[in-house]
């Protein structure tokens, strides 16, 4: 028979848990992991900002094979280089500051060329490019010429036509082939 410390009462608590649950509250836990996030979008940040790039998406993924996502982009497009050199800069600055304990996998990638228009910096980084924008009930396809906080203008055959971003339902650039 194992050894086992005895307490008087009821069972205490793990660290973050319930009693004798071996389980963290599942409301903790998502606080723990938003509270990472942002610590490691405050270390991603200014890295992609010395590198001329804005921070598109961010992923922490936490468990057995632990892993950090920075999807990057910046006016142009972001090259292969530039996510190299920042992937080499992070990774030291992810190294001294540790906020993930244990072994992690790092990947620093561009959003790809049929990537989902969300945001406003979406929307602007696309300035000048053909999208094809989805609503409801209907699509418009045409060529982006302005772009507001919670707007989009696109010149289409028929003529310019101004959505609010809250109504797409999904915008993507078309491609050239």
């Amino acid at each position: 028979m194992r050894n086992r410390a005895r307490y008087p009462g009821p069972a205490k608590p793990e660290a973050g848990g319930r009693a004798g649950s071996g389980r963290q509250d599942p409301a903790q836990r998502d606080r723990e992991a938003e509270a990472l996030r942002e610590r490691v979008r405050s270390l991603v940040e200014p890295v992609l900002a010395r590198h001329g790039a804005d921070l598109v998406e961010l992923a922490v993924k936490k468990g057995r094979t632990q892993l950090v996502r920075v999807v990057a982009d910046r006016e142009g497009g972001i090259d292969l280089e530039t996510c190299a050199r920042v992937s080499e800069e992070l990774s030291r600055m992810l190294d001294a500051d540790d906020p993930i304990a244990g072994r992690y996998t790092l990947e620093v990638t561009s959003p790809g060329l049929d990537r989902p228009l969300r945001t406003p910096a979406d929307f602007r980084r696309a300035l000048g490019r053909r999208v094809r924008i989805v609503l409801a009930q209907s699509q418009h396809e045409g060529t982006v010429e302005d772009v507001g906080d919670d707007r989009v203008r696109v010149a289409t055959d028929e003529g310019p036509v101004e959505t609010p971003l809250a109504e797409i339902a999904n915008a993507k650039i078309l491609l050239p082939w």
